[in-house]
């Protein structure tokens, strides 16, 4: 059978030999190949499409279009990591518009260091891509993807670490992961460094929590960042990425409150909207029990 590890590991990687506007179009193609294999995500998706949202149970066609638009978003996202290398200088314009970087050139020129907080919406990777071609030299905060995340099979691992290696050749900083020591990320905010942390990784091992309002509900998220901001001084700033097309992608630096807790309450507020406006593009629909919970009644 040809199942998702073929398909990452032999079928992207062909396709990708295309131009990468046909390359990402017919990502989604592949993505849809095996409709069966991918049955236990689509009835993850659903459920998570009908807990935010119990109307949608009235609205077959309107949910089929968000799961397979779900999907879809995510083909695309594993066909990046294969046309990222045949990005460069000249041609990154054609693909990946960035607003908004004179946030982070204000924070150069006084010295602050810059947490760039992204979530896991739409292909958030071509962001870092885009900026590192720009020339901002970036280092990420991760969660595992060795042998102690009991969670990635080998295949997985092995693509995450191809994504992870890939991805540093452009943003040409360090590479963190939770459990680590962060000497070195709190020391580089403090020396004027942009590092990027995604707000809503879910970690059943952090003991603080802060809950926000979302989507009618709590969304219930790790105080790292915030906790992090205050220790070093760092600016945050909120990165997000919209995609127009299969092959072009806006992507905005949006500005936050000086004061951490409202910065993320702001950034939650943010991400909110942007879920509401393209559901499908928000990753954690899969994950929703596990990070979200209704309102009573």
């Amino acid at each position: 059978m040809i199942d998702r590890d073929w398909r990452i590991h032999h079928a992207y990687p062909l396709l990708a030999r295309l131009p990468c506007p046909l390359a990402w179009r017919a990502a989604t193609w592949l993505g849809r190949w095996h409709p069966t294999e991918r049955q236990q995500a689509r009835i993850a998706v659903k459920n998570g499409y009908l807990r935010a949202f119990p109307h949608l149970a009235q609205q077959p066609d309107l949910l089929e279009h968000w799961i397979q638009g779900y999907l879809d978003l995510f083909a695309r996202e594993t066909m990046d990591v294969y046309c990222m290398p045949r990005l460069h200088a000249q041609n990154v314009h054609d693909h990946i518009q960035i607003t908004g970087t004179q946030h982070l050139d204000e924070a150069r020129r006084e010295g602050q260091g810059v947490i760039l907080v992204l979530n896991h919406y739409s292909r958030l990777i071509m962001l870092l891509v885009g900026l590192g071609l720009l020339g901002y030299r970036q280092s990420m905060l991760t969660m595992r993807i060795d042998t102690e995340n009991p969670e990635l099979t080998p295949a997985m691992r092995a693509f995450l670490r191809t994504k992870v290696q890939r991805l540093l050749g452009f943003i040409g900083g360090q590479w963190l992961s939770l459990g680590d020591n962060l000497r070195p990320l709190v020391e580089g905010l403090r020396a004027g460094e942009i590092w990027i942390i995604l707000a809503d990784a879910y970690n059943p091992h952090i003991s603080e929590w802060r809950d926000y309002p979302f989507l009618g509900g709590t969304l219930r998220l790790s105080r790292g960042i915030e906790r992090i901001a205050r220790k070093t001084g760092a600016r945050l700033i909120h990165g997000v990425t919209h995609e127009r097309a299969p092959d072009r992608l806006a992507c905005e630096l949006r500005p936050l409150p000086a004061d951490p807790a409202e910065a993320m309450t702001t950034l939650i507020q943010q991400l909110e909207h942007d879920v509401l406006t393209t559901p499908w593009a928000w990753w954690h629909w899969n994950i929703l029990d596990y990070i979200w919970t209704p309102a009573p009644g």
